[in-house]
C-alpha cells in the first residue's frame, strides 16, 4: 500500500506559494481607524468597554484601506463600515440567532428590507439600511440590481448553514462550497470596490465569461485562505463546517494532507486566475475589447478583484480576530 508521506510540521505551509498582486493600503487607514468606531456605536453596538475590545480585535479599518486602496474619507468609511457590519452581523449569528434556522430567516428578511432603502429598528437592519442608502448614492441603476441580488444571496445562504447547524449534521464537501460562495461576502466586497476605485463595469461587461471566472477564482481562494486561518479556532470551538475539515471527513485524510490539498488549491486558483486575465486583455486575440473596454476592464481586474485577494489574504494573516 502506498503511504502519503507528510513534511514535518515545521516545513508546513501555511498559505499559498506566492500571491502576484502588490500588498496596498489607503492612505487614510490611520485617521478612519480613529473614526471608525462612532458608526457601530450611533446604531446601539459596542455598549460596553469588552463589546469595543472585541470589534477592534477584527482590524476592520485594515481590511477595508486594503481592499480599497484609493478610498479616503468618507467613501473609505463606507468600505470600513461595511467590514464592521459584516462582523457585527457574524458576530450576532454565533451568539445569538445562528442555531435557529426560523431566527436566522426572520432577522434576513428585515436586513433584506435594507436593499431597497427600508429600514428595521433593529440594529442590525437599520445599520445595514444606512450602509445600503450611502453605497446606492449616485450609483447606475445596472450596479444598484446587481449588488442588491448579491447582498440577497448573501444573507438568505445564512439559513442553509443554521440548518446545518440545528441537524448536528456537517454539510457534504459540495454543499458547503455551494453555500459558502455566497456566505463568504466576496461578491459586495467586489461591487463596493467598482464604486470605491471608479471602475463600474456596464452590465454587457459584467457579464464577460471571463470576468464570472475571475470572479469565481476570487472568491476560491478566499474560502481556502478563510477556511485554513480560520481552522484551529473552528476545530475548538466545534464548528465542522470548515473546508479542511470536510477533506478530512469525505476523502479520509489527515489534517496535514487535507491542508496541504487546500494551499495547493490556492496555487491552481491563482495560476487559473492570471491566465484568464491575461487572455481576457490580449489585445491580440480575435475579438479583443474596445480600446476604452479594455481600460475599464483591465481596471476593475486590479482594483476590484486583485485588490480583494490580495486585501483578504493580508488581512488574514495579520488580525488576531481567528486566534482563539
Amino acid at each position: 500500500m502506498t503511504r502519503t508521506m507528510e513534511p514535518p510540521a515545521d516545513e508546513r505551509r501555511t498559505g499559498p506559494t506566492a500571491v502576484p498582486f502588490p500588498s496596498r493600503i489607503s492612505p487614510d487607514f490611520p485617521a478612519a481607524h480613529e473614526r471608525h468606531l462612532a458608526w457601530p456605536k450611533s446604531f446601539g453596538f459596542l455598549a460596553s468597554a469588552p463589546e469595543e475590545a472585541h470589534h477592534l480585535k477584527g482590524q476592520f479599518p485594515l481590511i477595508a484601506a486594503m481592499f480599497y486602496p484609493n478610498a479616503t474619507g468618507a467613501e473609505l468609511d463606507l468600505g470600513v463600515d461595511q467590514q464592521s457590519w459584516y462582523f457585527l452581523f457574524d458576530d450576532a449569528l454565533d451568539e445569538q440567532w445562528g442555531h435557529s434556522p426560523e431566527r436566522v430567516r426572520h432577522l434576513v428578511e428585515l436586513v433584506k428590507e435594507g436593499t431597497t432603502g427600508a429600514a428595521s429598528p433593529l440594529p442590525l437592519a437599520a445599520a445595514f439600511a444606512d450602509m445600503r442608502r450611502r453605497s446606492c448614492h449616485g450609483m447606475p441603476e445596472d450596479w444598484i440590481q446587481r449588488s442588491a441580488a448579491h447582498w440577497s444571496s448573501y444573507l438568505d445562504h445564512h439559513v442553509h448553514e443554521a440548518r446545518s447547524r440545528r441537524s448536528g449534521r456537517p454539510m457534504p464537501l459540495n454543499a458547503y462550497l455551494r453555500v459558502r460562495r455566497h456566505t463568504i461576502g466576496v461578491a459586495p466586497v467586489i461591487d463596493l470596490a467598482e464604486r470605491l476605485s471608479s471602475c463600474v463595469l456596464p452590465d454587457h461587461l459584467y457579464a464577460l465569461p471571463h470576468l464570472s471566472v475571475l470572479r469565481e477564482m476570487t472568491k476560491t481562494f478566499i474560502i481556502c485562505d478563510n477556511d485554513v486561518v480560520s481552522l484551529e479556532k473552528d476545530a475548538a470551538l466545534g464548528e465542522r463546517n470548515n473546508l479542511v475539515l470536510c477533506l478530512e471527513r469525505e476523502h479520509g485524510l489527515s489534517r496535514p494532507q487535507a491542508l496541504d490539498r487546500v494551499l495547493r488549491r490556492q496555487d491552481e486558483v491563482l495560476r487559473l486566475y492570471t491566465g484568464t486575465r491575461d487572455a481576457l486583455l490580449d489585445r491580440t486575440r480575435p475579438d479583443p475589447l474596445a480600446p476604452a473596454d479594455h481600460e475599464l476592464v483591465a481596471r476593475y481586474c486590479a482594483e476590484a478583484l486583485e485588490t480583494t485577494v490580495r486585501g483578504a489574504f493580508d488581512w488574514h494573516h495579520t488580525s488576531t480576530r481567528y486566534h482563539t
